[in-house]
C-alpha cells in the first residue's frame, strides 16, 4: 500500500509547478520541490497539466508568453525532469493523452476549437495533426473509459460534441484519429465546461459554468441523450461552476463554484442518477481539485488563495472535512494526481 501520493499543481500566474506530497494515511500534505516552465517569458492565464497513461510523463501548457506544451519526465519519486517545449500557435484550456500515449486531446477555449497533437517517440509534443474549427469556447475534450468515446464541450453555444476515437493502426498521423458521431443541445445558457466520466457505466456528467447546473448524459455508438439535470444550491452571485471528479467507487460527485469558494457533494446512485448532500467552504476561488486514486482524499486548489487544501473525504457520508493547508505558487488552478 502506498503510504503517499505525489500531486502537481500547475500555478499560471507564477509559471511554476508546485510538486507535494499527500499522506494516504494522515492526509497532511507536504512540499517537495517547485519548477518554472522553462523558456516562459510572461505567465498568465490557466496551466492546464496531463498525466500520460503509463504515468510517467507530465505535459504542461502555457497560455502566456510564448504558447508551448512542456513535456517533463517523471522519476520514481516523482520529481520532474525537463524533456522539452513543443511551441503552439493556440491558447489551450485543456489536454490530455490518449490510451496509448500516442497523441495529446487539446481543446481552446479562445480560439473556438478542439486539436489532436501527436506525441513522439521522445514523449515530447509534435506539430498539430487535425483540427475541428467552429467549436464555440471549446473549454474540454475527453476520452471515456471505454477508449472510444470522446466527448468536447462547446460553452459559448451549450453543445456537447461527440466523436469516436478511431486513430489509423499503422500510426499513420495524416488520417484523422476521431470521427464525428452526434451532437446534444443543452438549455441555453448553461456553459458547459468540464466532464467526469462514471468510471463503470456510460455516463457523462457535464458541469455548467453559467447556470450551476450538472447535465447526466448517456453515450453509446448511437449518440448523446439526456437522463437527468441537477442544480447546485441557489446563491446570490452569478454561477461560476468550474471543476467536476467522481471517486473511483462512482458513489461521490463533487464540483467547484468559484463565485462563493465553495465545494459541493452529489449522491451517485447505482443508476448513476445524482442526488445533492452538501456545500463545503473552501480555499478562495477554487479553479481545479483532483481526488486521490484511493477515492479517500479530495485537494482543492484556490486561486486567489494561493493554497492548496486537502480533505478527507468520509466514507459513509462523503462529507468533507479539512486536513492540511499549505502555500503554493501563484494563481493555482490546476491539479493532477500521479
Amino acid at each position: 500500500m502506498l503510504a503517499n501520493q505525489t500531486l502537481y499543481v500547475g500555478c499560471a500566474l507564477s509559471g511554476e509547478i508546485y510538486t507535494i506530497n499527500l499522506s494516504l494515511i494522515t492526509g497532511e500534505l507536504v512540499y517537495q520541490d517547485n519548477t518554472r516552465l522553462p523558456s516562459l517569458d510572461k505567465p498568465g492565464g490557466a496551466m492546464p497539466l496531463a498525466l500520460s497513461r503509463d504515468r510517467t510523463t507530465l505535459y504542461a501548457v502555457s497560455r502566456g508568453e510564448p504558447f508551448f506544451i512542456s513535456a517533463f519526465d517523471l522519476d520514481p519519486q516523482g520529481s520532474l525532469s525537463h524533456l522539452g517545449n513543443t511551441l503552439i500557435d493556440k491558447n489551450l484550456a485543456y489536454l490530455q493523452t490518449d490510451i496509448d500515449d500516442k497523441y495529446l486531446l487539446t481543446a481552446s477555449f479562445i480560439d473556438h476549437q478542439v486539436a489532436v497533437y501527436p506525441i513522439q517517440a521522445d514523449r515530447c509534443v509534435g506539430s498539430r495533426t487535425h483540427c475541428i474549427e467552429k467549436i464555440p469556447n471549446a473549454h474540454m475534450l475527453a476520452m471515456g473509459p471505454d477508449n472510444k468515446t470522446v466527448l468536447g464541450t462547446g460553452l459559448g453555444e451549450d453543445i456537447i460534441y461527440h466523436w469516436q476515437w478511431a486513430p489509423s493502426q499503422h500510426d499513420d498521423h495524416t488520417l484523422p484519429p476521431m470521427h464525428y458521431i452526434d451532437r446534444l443541445k443543452l438549455a441555453t445558457g448553461t456553459g458547459p465546461r468540464h466532464i467526469a466520466y462514471h468510471p463503470n457505466q456510460s455516463i457523462a456528467y457535464v458541469i455548467g459554468e453559467r447556470n450551476g447546473t450538472i447535465n447526466a448524459i448517456g453515450y453509446d455508438e448511437l449518440g448523446l441523450r439526456r437522463l437527468q439535470m441537477v442544480d447546485l444550491p441557489n446563491q446570490l452571485e452569478p454561477f461560476q461552476a468550474a471543476d467536476i471528479h467522481i471517486t473511483p467507487d462512482a458513489r461521490f460527485l463533487y464540483t467547484s463554484e468559484k463565485a462563493t469558494s465553495t465545494l459541493h457533494l452529489f449522491d451517485v446512485q447505482s443508476d448513476g442518477r445524482l442526488t445533492f448532500v452538501a456545500q463545503f467552504p473552501t480555499e478562495n476561488r477554487p479553479r481545479g481539485f483532483a481526488i486521490t486514486s484511493d477515492g479517500n482524499y479530495l485537494v482543492a486548489a484556490g486561486q486567489y488563495s494561493h493554497h492548496i487544501a486537502s480533505y478527507r473525504i468520509d466514507n459513509e457520508t462523503g462529507n468533507l472535512n479539512l486536513i492540511s493547508r499549505l502555500p503554493v505558487g501563484k494563481s493555482p488552478d490546476w491539479v493532477a494526481v500521479l
